[in-house]
């Protein structure tokens, strides 16, 4: 499934303003920044002689953004299209951006998850709105992402006390890391990226660092995997 914010864009697909806008930018018109801003967050961890691909969201595709089983095919994985569906109910993440990693005959040997904020606000949003399977399902792929996290499963991933401000889409992006890691085997890598002083919503880095302090407490994520890191890049006008 391939997703536009027909609020949020124009007929080619372009945003008008915030994150979406400016991942939309760095990918498509300033795709070497991005990827060394993103490669030096990870150091030595990141594969050696491997090229960053961005596969979306491209402007020749109108900026689509993808999730559940097309996100596994932007990637190049379709063959765990069946895995995704065990490990994860329909309307999955909808990723900001997605990248592969190729070697140097372009054989893709992993990806990064991109996702893109301007301001702390849009780390909050609703909580799932999945049925009681479709919870029960969810409820059991969190809670092995939080073990691998180092996180107690008392600790709420979903099901916050307010379910229109809460961090479910954090937490669904870190479960899907740990899909990728450990159910599949793939090297794959998320990293946030945050905007400075956007134009529309301007943030800059000390507010960005206390609201992830925040967050990670709130979330029981007192350590990270080096595939997990936090970027912080200009704004563009």
């Amino acid at each position: 499934m391939v997703t536009r914010r027909s609020d949020r864009v124009d007929q080619s697909g372009r945003a008008y303003a915030g994150s979406q806008r400016q991942i939309q930018t760095y990918v498509n018109q300033m795709p070497e920044a991005l990827s060394t801003a993103v490669i030096k967050s990870f150091g030595a961890d990141f594969p050696a002689n491997c090229n960053v691909r961005y596969v979306s969201p491209l402007a020749a595709e109108h900026y689509v953004e993808y999730r559940d089983a097309d996100f596994l095919h932007a990637l190049g994985f379709p063959q765990h299209t069946d895995a995704l569906s065990r490990f994860w109910p329909k309307r999955g993440p909808c990723w900001d951006a997605l990248a592969r990693i190729e070697d140097g005959q372009g054989k893709t040997v992993g990806c990064i998850l991109v996702e893109a904020k301007s301001h702390v606000p849009e780390f909050y949003s609703n909580d799932t709105g999945a049925g009681a399977k479709s919870l029960q399902h969810i409820k059991t792929s969190l809670n092995a992402a939080k073990q691998w996290f180092g996180v107690q499963e008392s600790v709420i991933w979903t099901g916050f006390t307010d379910p229109d401000s809460c961090l479910y889409q954090y937490t669904n992006r870190l479960a899907h890391l740990y899909f990728f890691r450990v159910k599949l085997g793939v090297p794959a890598f998320l990293v946030n990226v945050h905007f400075l002083g956007d134009p529309h919503s301007p943030t800059e880095l000390g507010v960005w660092q206390s609201a992830i302090g925040d967050i990670h407490k709130e979330l029981g994520t007192h350590r990270f995997p080096s595939c997990f890191a936090n970027v912080f890049l200009p704004a563009k006008p």
